[in-house]
């Protein structure tokens, strides 16, 4: 059975910070609660305060700016696949979106409730990653910011401390042309990935100047292949082919290490590990090949 809890509703993130700060580990942030009502029920969460961060219009936004994308905290789902035609960078950010649930939960559903849950096989994290996303925390002391790279700690884990609250992810836009790509293995079109690549690449005069790639549902946490970008790094777009792309696709494989378990093998995943980071690829230099044209 089920304990009840009291509901909580500021209307700032400070007043969300100051509650949490207050009432310490048995008090939870609501942003969305579609995971967290799941584990509830599952009676695998133990609250006594739930703070539903909903009716903070200061964390809900999508800007569009010279330098970046900035999204809040509190951003739906359904939201960015709404916004998916506002540029090219929301464009692959609005598509990921779509893939991840039914369109009733994507309206519940927020950037942040998802990011900090933490599943490996989240859809966006991988993605962010690629992006070279940056995190903005506030907590009673301030706020900072770090690379959602060094966001995600474990599973279901993150680095936020205490009563520290996730407000805003931002997508900067790089110096030269950039193509992004995710792509994802899953059972049905709205069901967890099973395995994950998310992919991007920038380029000046022809050459890559900037390569990501991150997987996911391969480690506890959104890997990046650094070994597999500096393979890429300095390449001609117009001679990277097929066999050269494989390689990268594998070279990304030994950086995974992912489990065997109820969705899929761990040999599953490794092989589509190559493939799907071999067709992100493959997909993001076509594109970039026809920016030059």
């Amino acid at each position: 059975m089920t304990k009840p809890f009291e509901y909580l509703r500021p209307s700032t993130s400070e007043e969300a910070i100051a509650l949490k700060a207050k009432y310490k580990d048995r008090a939870r942030y609501w942003a969305g609660g579609t995971d967290l009502m799941l584990q509830w029920r599952a009676g695998e969460v133990d609250i006594d305060y739930c703070i539903d961060l909903t009716f903070v219009p200061t964390l809900n936004y999508i800007e569009n700016e010279r330098d970046g994308v900035r999204i809040g905290a509190m951003t739906s789902l359904d939201a960015l696949d709404n916004a998916a035609s506002l540029n090219q960078l929301m464009e692959v950010i609005g598509y990921t979106a779509r893939l991840m649930c039914t369109k009733q939960t994507r309206t519940i559903s927020t950037v942040g409730g998802n990011m900090c849950n933490a599943s490996p096989g989240a859809d966006l994290s991988p993605l962010f990653v690629a992006l070279d996303s940056e995190a903005t925390i506030m907590g009673s002391d301030g706020s900072r910011t770090v690379l959602m790279e060094n966001f995600f700690q474990g599973v279901n884990e993150t680095i936020l401390k205490d009563e520290e609250l996730l407000v805003e992810i931002r997508v900067p836009v790089p110096d030269h042309p950039r193509e992004a790509c995710y792509k994802r293995v899953a059972r049905t079109f709205v069901d967890i990935a099973l395995i994950s690549s998310a992919v991007s690449i920038s380029s000046d005069n022809g050459v890559v100047t900037d390569a990501r790639i991150s997987l996911g549902s391969v480690a506890p946490v959104p890997i990046r292949s650094r070994a597999a970008e500096q393979k890429l790094i300095g390449s001609i777009l117009s001679e990277i082919d097929h066999d050269i792309l494989e390689e990268i696709g594998q070279l990304a494989a030994t950086d995974a290490s992912p489990i065997s378990d109820i969705r899929a093998g761990k040999e599953y995943r490794l092989d589509m590990c190559t493939v799907l980071t071999r067709r992100s690829l493959e997909e993001s230099v076509r594109n970039l090949i026809r920016k030059q044209i």
